[in-house]
């Protein structure tokens, strides 16, 4: 299947590029959550999500990393989390933090594409932040499959870096060239890279291949309306959540770096 031969390159990708991310930031986070009361979270973000409910919500976190963002919705009031991931290495990491903290989150290493279905019909929140949407080769698949997992009337929220900047010249460029459109918006076929992906700790490597994928917000809405969502909330913002982009932050061009997007299950 086409989709296994993206998602596990991408699976030995990350686990590749984990243990050096955690050289430079376990022991970061592991301090911050001894704090019983420590999250993540901050506004526009964390007033959305109290808007829509946090506290004693069942969540599932698609695509959660090493479960910062879901441990910290934890220490806010949620109920039974779940947080999804390829990636062995920070689904370990995740569910290492969650029992030296004695915080109620589960971990569960998967293929978001295959995620049990004994999952389905359990969760009042969907929730997907930053960096985890341009790593997955079909989004209807996708929303497919975070539509199953909600129950009636759940909520999915996305969080996410605008796809804009992706067609935008790399940091390294010069002043005058930096704002210039170098990449396509529309793209069919995934970008393949071995640079690694070490934006934690910065460190050059010839990493294993991995696949990003283009995917306009049209793409976007159209997934989740074809999976029976509908859109409550949806807003662009000039801020950089990925804390790469700090140079295209706050510019007179004003340009779109983020988004949050909320819908309901119809």
């Amino acid at each position: 299947m086409k989709i296994k031969k993206y998602t596990e390159a991408n699976r030995q990708a990350w686990n590749e590029a984990m243990p050096k991310h955690q050289d430079v930031a376990k022991k970061i986070w592991d301090e911050k959550f001894k704090s019983k009361f420590y999250h993540v979270q901050i506004d526009p973000e964390l007033s959305l999500l109290n808007k829509i409910g946090i506290k004693n919500k069942s969540i599932a976190h698609l695509c959660c990393n090493n479960g910062v963002e879901l441990l910290s919705l934890k220490n806010l009031g949620a109920g039974f989390c779940v947080g999804f991931d390829i990636c062995d290495e920070a689904i370990t990491e995740a569910a290492k933090r969650a029992e030296n903290n004695n915080i109620d989150c589960n971990f569960f290493q998967t293929d978001v594409y295959e995620i049990p279905e004994k999952f389905n019909n359990t969760f009042e929140l969907v929730y997907i932040t930053i960096g985890a949407l341009y790593w997955l080769p079909d989004l209807k698949l996708f929303f497919k499959k975070a539509n199953k997992l909600l129950k009636k009337n759940g909520h999915i929220f996305i969080y996410e870096e605008h796809p804009f900047i992706l067609t935008l010249n790399d940091e390294s460029a010069d002043d005058n060239e930096i704002f210039k459109i170098k990449y396509p918006y529309f793209k069919e076929e995934p970008y393949m890279d071995t640079d690694g992906i070490d934006y934690i700790g910065k460190t050059v490597y010839k990493s294993k291949p991995m696949y990003v994928f283009t995917q306009p917000l049209s793409d976007i809405f159209m997934g989740l309306l074809e999976n029976k969502f509908k859109i409550t909330y949806f807003k662009e913002y000039e801020e950089d959540i990925s804390g790469a982009l700090k140079h295209l932050e706050n510019t007179e061009l004003k340009l779109p770096l983020s988004y949050i997007l909320i819908g309901e299950k119809e």
